[in-house]
């Protein structure tokens, strides 16, 4: 991994400036980098890795990829799962909460017009598949939080598989 700024999102990120000026503030306040394996993006902390995945994926849906990863960033995702993952040690599920993390995240981004790449974990197919609830994505938006909705898989997980229902 290299310490520059990402070679492979730079023309993702300059599309996303004028698609979206909002989402392009919030990318400034990530780290973008490359690397030579794995995913076609992943985040830790504040750093957005781009794999060689990323590109494979038609300009569109790698703005929403990066858009996806802007988001976890600006949402403090990954801080607030070691938050989590410290309060409840052994009991916490990490694997469920970024479900439900994607899942929230999927669906504003889809709502706000973006392309990802299929399938997409959205929230509104989560309530469904692992809750046998239903929503509109503005309903649902409105209603959950991650962290919410996490503890309400959990919970669902304990009494008749939604985990494993859930699964990405």
């Amino acid at each position: 991994m290299t310490a520059r700024h990402s070679a492979r999102a730079t023309t993702a990120l300059r599309a996303l400036n004028e698609h979206d000026p909002a989402l392009a503030a919030l990318a400034l306040w990530c780290d973008h980098r490359d690397r030579d394996h794995g995913p076609a993006a992943e985040t830790t902390g504040q750093t957005i890795h781009y794999g060689p995945e990323f590109d494979t994926l038609p300009r569109h849906e790698q703005m929403g990829t990066a858009a996806h990863h802007i988001l976890h960033v600006a949402l403090r995702h990954s801080p607030r799962l070691g938050d989590m993952q410290a309060r409840m040690g052994d009991r916490f599920d990490a694997r469920l909460w970024r479900i439900a993390a994607d899942s929230i995240v999927n669906e504003t981004l889809l709502a706000a017009g973006y392309a990802l790449p299929r399938p997409a974990l959205t929230l509104t197919g989560l309530l469904s598949a692992a809750l046998d609830m239903a929503a509109s994505p503005q309903q649902a938006l409105s209603e959950w939080d991650v962290d919410r909705l996490y503890h309400r898989l959990r919970d669902g997980a304990g009494k008749g598989g939604a985990s494993d229902r859930a699964q990405a």
